[in-house]
């Protein structure tokens, strides 16, 4: 049990290790990287057809930073996922993620 409890208290501070302590994200910074990185799987029109994609408009920051973190790390498995994140800075997450979370809530059910 107490090897259990030291693993999860290591994968957790490995979740949190890529977050840039007092660092002031950009939405601007973020914005450039959505459109280029992201968009074309997360943008309104792929999502509404293809499901596996999810919205990230309008989610919380800190859900959407832990999601990519955990993505770079690996605590979170998708091949294409981690190749869009694996050259990106703790600081570009943190820029992309603010972005989303800026983003208001498309109605997808219109499209």
């Amino acid at each position: 049990m107490k090897a259990f409890i030291v693993s999860l208290l290591v994968l957790c501070g490995l979740s949190t290790a890529v977050y840039a302590e007092g660092y002031q994200a950009d939405i601007e910074r973020g914005q450039l990287l959505a459109t280029a990185q992201c968009e074309s799987c997360h943008g309104n029109v792929v999502i509404t057809m293809a499901k596996q994609f999810p919205n990230l408009k309008g989610q919380k920051i800190a859900y959407l930073n832990k999601q990519l973190v955990d993505f770079k790390t690996g605590l979170r498995v998708d091949p294409l996922m981690q190749a869009q994140v694996s050259a990106l800075s703790s600081e570009q997450l943190q820029d992309v993620a603010l972005f989303y979370s800026q983003q208001v809530t498309p109605n997808l059910s219109a499209n």
